[in-house]
């Protein structure tokens, strides 16, 4: 039985409801009970599982909006589930609105500048080993395994040196590590009500602000062709290393997403002239 069947199997037998299928992958239920809507969700690995109740409790704590937990989370190794039980959150994703007003992305930027201002002086997730140096030689690794397949992008990689020598300038200079949501795009940011909520928290830990900032400026020029929340979040950010972090980020983007050809038009450009578009 696949995670799907299971978890309508799970809701039907405790909940004695069917449940309302939530998003695009059939891993979320939206269930009526006691009053109130629950919605039931199962994380696709036990390490997923850990990191989200994690960095969901995490965020709470510190005041950022995410759904509240209803019920203690479980895990249920006979049927391969890994549960959370949170709040209903009415309203509509970043992603669905055609004109966000400049104050609604001047909300959003303050949100995710919140997130960012959590702080540790070690990146990674507290429930496995927990390094305090390493982090942007492992984000080139993953760059160069991204551009596998890819003659000419390897091959461009390799062969610029300003590549390794940022990295190398970023290891000996940072000593702290900002929270991370690690998948922001507009689908993760909702609007709820008056307030702006984070979902999806499975691949959120402690490393570099700028990772999340190039996710979600990348993502916001290719649905509005504008740079607003980006823009935004710029005003209230001091940091002598802003430059060298994007530019780093950036890269690691243009060579994930290597079959849009858009992107890999401004890697080019990048690479070429060893400076943002």
């Amino acid at each position: 039985m696949n995670k799907e069947a299971a978890l309508k199997e799970y809701v039907r037998k405790r909940f004695h409801t069917e449940g309302k299928p939530l998003g695009e992958h059939g891993r979320a239920l939206l269930v009526e009970t006691e009053g109130f809507p629950l919605v039931v969700k199962t994380l696709v690995s036990q390490g997923k599982w850990k990191r989200y109740v994690w960095a969901r409790d995490l965020l709470d704590t510190e005041g950022v909006n995410v759904p509240q937990n209803r019920l203690p989370p479980e895990f249920l190794p006979n049927q391969g589930l890994y549960l959370v039980f949170e709040e209903y959150l009415p309203g509509e994703p970043l992603s669905a609105l055609k004109k966000p007003t400049g104050s609604t992305m001047e909300e959003v930027s303050k949100a995710v500048l919140a997130i960012h201002f959590i702080e540790n002086d070690k990146w990674g997730v507290p429930f496995k080993v927990m390094k305090r140096r390493g982090y942007f030689k492992r984000h080139l690794r993953k760059i160069q395994r991204w551009s596998t397949g890819d003659t000419r992008l390897q091959k461009e990689i390799s062969s610029r040196r300003w590549v390794k020598k940022l990295v190398g300038k970023l290891e000996k200079s940072v000593k702290t590590y900002q929270m991370t949501h690690g998948d922001l795009h507009g689908k993760n940011i909702l609007l709820s009500g008056n307030k702006i909520f984070f979902v999806d928290l499975v691949r959120s830990s402690f490393g570099c602000y700028a990772k999340d900032l190039a996710r979600l400026d990348l993502w916001e020029r290719r649905t509005w062709g504008t740079r607003r929340i980006f823009q935004s979040y710029m005003k209230n950010l001091k940091d002598p290393l802003l430059e060298e972090k994007l530019m780093l980020f950036f890269l690691g983007e243009f060579v994930r997403r290597r079959d849009v050809d858009w992107i890999r038009e401004d890697l080019w450009r990048l690479l070429e002239r060893e400076e943002l578009p």
